[in-house]
């Protein structure tokens, strides 16, 4: 038998230290300052990037700093850590100042954390490029508002929005200032209007930031009231350059009441027009002698857009104003037809905070349908106004539906004793529509004429309700033209010929509303 032996055999000889890793920049000079023209100095974000090795291990992360050129910062002062090997870095320009020298370092740590002795290093030459501010094209305010504005922009600059100091603006003075933190894109300016005072001139504005309404505590002062204003703004960089400034006049109408009173009829300016005086008319008899309206024309344009009178966002500006007023009388041509293009529909959506401080309404409105249905889900009008559906017609009647000459228009059941009427010459181009009792009250109805698509006319017997107002009493909705748009004569008069009895109708619906009276 063998025997199989084995010993140990030692390896002898001293460990080895740890070497410290090497960097390398990829700008492969200690200075660039010499090397370039001083029209040719870098703008103040640069790109760089880096390498490491290390021959007894691995690679770790790597630090950076960089300061102004002359400058001893402690040896171990000013390092940040990262692993990536490239960046866009912006290097630090001293306040007031167009160009610098900036030296960047960069030294890796190995694996045992070690650190590179001698950083790789160079100095850029570096110069400010301003920033830029411009309006946001989509968010232009109208050319004439009441003592409330909304203004965004797009604030950028060459070396990166870090440098960004601030926005400053103004009203009507391009020379002082009010400072913005710079991420601010969208504000809201609210005037400090005294509706009692008439010979109020000019007014403070509070200054809301964001879509959101958020309070700043910041006052630009200077608006001016029943004139032209110029709102001013420009971006200032970390080194006090400033953008260009921009501009922007537009008109402030001075609010002299809670009232107000909003011409939306878009058929023609005439049509506009005539209306307007008849319905303004019309509120002037009701209220108190020489009690103030404030008259807000958002007629026109005329083809089938919404009106470029109204601000392009309806939050916060629109819903600000309208909340600021207690009484409102909107006459429109259309509002229950389609979301899209109207007007009422549009301010309907934000008439909440009016609403909710107990705000009260009458709408002289057509009640139509949706050419497209689609085109009006979710219609605010519909919503808001005190109707709770269409009427629905059968398949063998067209959708033409007309109030013949002589057609009473009566109370409907439970409504006040309001003065009986009776047409004079046909009306078309308004629907009545369904009420629900548990929201809304019906005030009048009226006689329709249908025509079956067999050519056969009849009388309608569905829902006839032409008027009514909320349950709340905050909302009421008169669904039939008061006169003819061709000659102004008047649509209705009583059934004993009282040519007064229609305007009269209006004017108990607003009491019936609480719109004060004489």
């Amino acid at each position: 038998m063998a025997l199989v032996t084995s010993c140990d055999s030692d390896i002898g000889g001293d460990p080895q230290d740890n070497r410290p890793p090497d960097t390398e920049l990829s700008v492969r000079d200690a200075s660039l300052v010499d090397n370039l023209d001083e029209a040719d100095r870098l703008a103040s974000t640069v790109f760089a990037s880096w390498s490491g090795t290390d021959a007894d291990g691995f690679i770790q992360n790597y630090q950076l700093r960089y300061f102004a050129e002359g400058a001893s910062p402690v040896p171990e002062e000013g390092w940040s850590a990262t692993t990536r090997t490239d960046s866009l870095i912006l290097l630090p320009l001293p306040a007031g100042s167009a160009t610098a020298n900036v030296v960047f370092e960069v030294r890796s740590v190995d694996n045992e954390g070690a650190v590179d002795a001698t950083p790789a290093r160079t100095v850029f030459p570096i110069r400010n490029s301003p920033p830029t501010l411009r309006l946001d094209p989509a968010e232009i305010p109208p050319d004439t508002t009441f003592g409330v504005v909304s203004f965004a922009w797009f604030a950028d600059d060459p070396e990166g929005l870090a440098n960004l100091a601030r926005i400053e603006i103004s009203l009507n003075d391009s020379l002082n200032f009010v400072e913005l933190p710079s991420d601010f894109s969208y504000v809201t300016l609210v005037g400090d209007v005294d509706r009692n005072d008439p010979g109020q001139l000019e007014t403070d504005v509070q200054v809301f930031s964001g879509r959101g309404f958020q309070t700043t505590n910041l006052v630009v002062p200077g608006l001016r009231l029943g004139a032209d204003n110029t709102f001013y703004a420009r971006a200032v960089d970390q080194t006090d350059t400033t953008s260009v400034r921009l501009e922007y006049t537009w008109h402030v109408k001075k609010s002299s009441s809670d009232i107000l009173f909003v011409n939306d009829h878009r058929a023609s300016a005439a049509t506009a027009q005539l209306l307007q005086s008849y319905h303004l008319g019309l509120l002037r008899e009701y209220l108190a002698e020489d009690t103030p309206i404030d008259l807000w024309d958002i007629s026109s344009p005329y083809f089938e857009t919404r009106s470029g009178l109204l601000p392009p966002s309806a939050e916060p500006a629109l819903s600000t104003m309208l909340s600021g007023y207690r009484y409102i009388y909107w006459i429109t041509s259309n509002s229950t037809n389609s979301v899209l293009d109207n007007n009422f529909p549009f301010a309907a959506s934000v008439l909440g905070g009016f609403l909710a401080n107990g705000g009260r309404m009458l709408v002289h409105s057509p009640v139509l349908l949706p050419n497209n249905p689609e085109d009006n889900l979710g219609n605010p009008a519909v919503i808001i106004l005190p109707l709770s559906d269409f009427i629905t017609f059968p398949d063998s009647l067209t959708n033409t539906m007309r109030i013949t000459t002589n057609s009473p228009v009566t109370p409907s059941p439970g409504a006040p004793a309001f003065p009986e009427l009776r047409s004079t010459s046909t009306i078309l181009n308004t629907l009545p529509y369904v009420v629900n009792s548990g929201t809304e009250v019906a005030l009048l109805e009226t006689e329709y004429q249908y025509r079956a698509r067999n050519g056969n006319r009849g009388t309608w017997f569905g829902s006839n309700t032409v008027a009514s107002v909320s349950t709340d009493r905050q909302v009421g909705l008169f669904a039939i033209p008061l006169i003819n748009t061709f000659n102004g004569n008047p649509y209705f008069e009583g059934t004993d010929g009282d040519q007064e009895a229609a305007r009269t109708v209006v004017k108990m619906i607003l009491n019936e509303l609480g719109f004060p009276e004489r």
